[in-house]
């Protein structure tokens, strides 16, 4: 099975490598002028590759949507749930964090039926509303909401403060990113399906150059700095044991691509070559890290940060390949 998602990863780096330089090169045909165009009876028809804002509004709302269904697992609610997933989070914690998460989770561990249900039942009525358009500015306001909530106390602030997260196992924390996205995708009327905010691309955009700083800031902790750091926090199990001692170089080069990145992002320097590496960096990071938030444990409550990651990776730059077709206009004299 590792081997088939390896080969995955690789064939998709390869298919957008050579999709890139198709679409490069389809542009740089177009250097025809108008007239120049008309005299060969040929007009340009741009065809273009686009996620629509409530395109991704939808997609956020699947998401959240089987995030309930995944809370509504028979295991999540027994003790399991808050004693092998929330609790863990504060381990390594300053103490007033730790302190916020055992707090939250004590008052949870006497009724967890009841608050395990309630958890459900938002996350699923979240996901609806964005889907089916439903009161959409209400519905992400209350998800910013939840996913504060969430962040702190089912995350531990997405476990930044331990010294050991990045973004390879899931830093800064998949309820953080759900929040980013929901500013993302916010629309300029309440029943607006059209097009993207401006303000909406570039808050998008912001926020990932951000995360990607963060994590250029985690992969100089001390445990990635050391020989088997980042073996550690690989979860496939093959390439752990390949990179064995040699992390050390390998976190530096995450770091600097991360740092690339962000810089790219922040001053929209080749947006869409940046946006689609950011997506296969962000798709390797969900498998070997995250394996792919692991959704079909019986205690997994979401798809952890890579899938989201992409989500905002296409919210920077929605158009993500336009190229042009040529078509020949007859002219009839008269």
């Amino acid at each position: 099975m590792e081997v088939f998602w390896i080969t995955l990863s690789f064939g998709f780096l390869l298919a957008y490598g050579f999709g890139y330089l198709y679409v490069s090169s389809k542009l740089s045909t177009v250097a025809e002028t108008e007239s120049e165009r008309s005299r060969n009876g040929l007009t340009p028809n741009r065809r273009v590759l686009r996620v629509s804002r409530i395109g991704m509004q939808r997609i956020l709302g699947t998401v959240w949507f089987l995030d309930g269904l995944f809370q509504l697992k028979p295991q999540m609610f027994t003790p399991s749930f808050l004693k092998q997933v929330v609790l863990p989070t504060s381990a390594g914690q300053p103490h007033w964090l730790a302190s916020i998460v055992k707090w939250g989770a004590g008052i949870e561990m006497s009724h967890i039926v009841v608050w395990n249900t309630l958890f459900a039942l938002i996350q699923l009525l979240i996901g609806l509303a964005l889907i089916f358009n439903f009161r959409v500015k209400f519905f992400i306001i209350a998800s910013l909401i939840w996913s504060v909530f969430v962040w702190i106390f089912g995350e531990g602030a997405g476990q930044i403060l331990t010294g050991q997260s990045s973004l390879i196992n899931g830093a800064p924390g998949a309820a953080l990113i759900y929040g980013l996205l929901g500013i993302a995708v916010f629309p300029k009327q309440e029943a607006d399906a059209g097009e993207w905010r401006g303000f909406g691309i570039r808050f998008a955009q912001v926020s990932l150059a951000i995360v990607l700083f963060t994590g250029f800031a985690l992969q100089f902790q001390h445990l990635y700095l050391t020989p088997t750091g980042l073996s550690q926090a690989v979860s496939v199990t093959w390439l752990a044991k390949a990179i064995g001692t040699g992390g050390i170089p390998l976190s530096i080069l995450l770091a600097l691509i991360e740092l690339a990145l962000g810089t790219m992002l922040l001053v929209k320097f080749k947006l869409r070559f940046t946006v689609w590496v950011s997506i296969a960096l962000f798709f390797v990071y969900w498998w070997m890290g995250q394996s792919f938030g692991q959704f079909t444990q019986p205690l997994a409550t979401d798809f952890n940060t890579g899938l989201l990651m992409i989500l905002l990776a296409i919210s920077s730059n929605p158009e993500l390949a336009s190229w042009y077709t040529e078509k020949t206009v007859q002219y009839s004299a008269i």
